[in-house]
């Protein structure tokens, strides 16, 4: 029997709107407003790289690792992952409280989390001269970029889509740094929104070529055209996200289907346009993003030492493996606990993700080019070029062991279809699942387990 679980937004908008007021003030970031700290660029480059790994590893406390908190709470509020009762973390994140029921403490951290950051991209941006030199111009467009990438997801998470009302209050805009006596910014339009969105990766566009970064987690080039992607395609301005995914995913050939299974977490990868690379020394440990959705069990080696693995927290719908053919590679990383002294058992456990051990500092993957192609498949198909989107798709379909589709079986609406199929398929477990719901204003069906 099915279970219909109706995502009713405006319920969630009623639950965002029920806040008090003071959820709805930014949380400053720790001023570093001196002229010396803007005067050279190694130091410059050091408060952005402190704003990036804000970002991603500020954990107040063990069930919020970073922004990847938010990646896992969008997939379990859709219909092909569930959070374990009794595990770390994500239970409100499943019936739709988090982020926005302020009863929970992940309502708050969403907010505070990326305002903190868009305030460092502030002050960087305020205080840094572009005229100083190329240096200065590149460190200033990386700071425009990572400022577009914060208001894009708060967009997207905290309104109705684009396309259903662009005139809907959304959340407020801050393009200057911020103080403790700031007096705060009335909510903004989500037209106002995407409008600053748009103008900033403008910027960005403008000033990153040339700039050739050494670490993955700095946004270069291909991270602006993937982000502009992501926002005219949902603003569905479809031959803009098609040529700007194109371009965001050149030199970022998509992964082979062996490449497929070795565990996401290194930004080696060839098709990872934009990752996070932690170290020994820098990671969340237990913490981390990938500890929650890892799903292989905590187990000892020959020598009874503890090998700690993942917390087993989310895991895949069990009816999601049916979506995959029975060739698909991404099919092999499925497997099924039988025994009953078998951890997880009568559990799907699907090994997409898996973290590096002995100290928790698998990488995190925030843009890749399997992403890019759906993007651009999609917005095709919606101008009406079946053609061509069967021919981007396949390019995927291939490197995951699947044969090619033919343009002469599928029509206009099938093709979307598909393509909307293999999003939840591909993408599964890096955050997407709640903004293409959003996006697409559908209903996630929750199947009886």
């Amino acid at each position: 029997m099915k279970r219909k679980y109706i995502f009713i937004l405006a319920v969630v908008i009623a639950l965002f709107s029920s806040c008090s007021d003071d959820f709805f003030e930014t949380y400053p970031a720790t001023q570093i407003t001196t002229p010396e700290v803007y005067s050279s660029v190694d130091n410059i480059d050091a408060v952005l790289n402190a704003a990036i790994r804000y970002l991603m590893e500020e954990t107040p406390i063990q069930a919020n690792p970073g922004l990847p908190a938010l990646f896992l709470t969008h997939e379990v509020m859709g219909e092909d992952a569930f959070a374990r009762d009794g595990r770390y973390g994500f239970r409100d994140s499943y019936p739709y409280r988090d982020p926005f029921d302020n009863t929970t403490t992940r309502c708050r951290f969403f907010w505070y989390l990326q305002y903190t950051s868009i305030n460092h991209a502030n002050n960087v941006i305020a205080n840094v001269d572009e005229a100083g030199g190329t240096k200065f111009k590149y460190l200033k467009g990386q700071a425009y970029a990572l400022r577009a990438f914060n208001y894009l997801n708060l967009v997207r998470q905290y309104q109705f889509t684009y396309i259903k009302d662009a005139t809907a209050m959304a959340v407020p805009i801050y393009t200057e740094p911020t103080t403790p006596s700031t007096v705060p910014q009335g909510i903004s339009t989500v037209q106002e929104v995407y409008d600053q969105v748009i103008s900033d990766l403008k910027e960005a566009e403008r000033l990153l070529p040339g700039f050739e970064r050494t670490i993955k987690n700095r946004p270069d080039i291909n991270v602006v055209y993937g982000l502009l992607a992501r926002a005219y395609l949902t603003q569905e301005k479809w031959q803009l996200a098609a040529d700007y995914a194109a371009k965001a995913s050149i030199g970022y050939p998509i992964m082979t289907p062996q490449q497929y299974t070795e565990g996401f977490s290194d930004v080696s990868n060839p098709e990872w346009i934009w990752g996070h690379p932690q170290t020994r020394t820098q990671n969340r440990g237990g913490y981390s993003y990938l500890s929650y959705i890892e799903t292989t069990p905590y187990t000892t080696d020959a020598n009874g030492t503890n090998l700690y693995y993942g917390y087993n927290a989310i895991m895949p719908d069990p009816h999601f493996i049916a979506l995959f053919e029975p060739n698909d590679i991404r099919r092999s990383l499925f497997d099924i606990a039988t025994q009953p002294a078998e951890a997880l058992y009568r559990h799907y456990r699907y090994r997409k993700f898996r973290n590096k051990y002995p100290d928790h500092d698998g990488h995190i993957v925030l843009m890749r080019s399997s992403e890019m192609a759906l993007i651009e498949a999609e917005s095709k198909a919606r101008l009406h070029d079946v053609a061509g989107a069967v021919n981007v798709l396949n390019e995927l379909r291939v490197k995951r062991n699947l044969s090619e589709l033919s343009t002469s079986v599928y029509n206009e609406s099938q093709i979307i279809d598909e393509i909307l199929l293999e999003r939840r398929k591909e993408l599964w477990g890096e955050g997407f699942r709640l903004y293409d719901i959003l996006r697409l204003q559908t209903v996630p069906v929750r199947l009886e387990t």
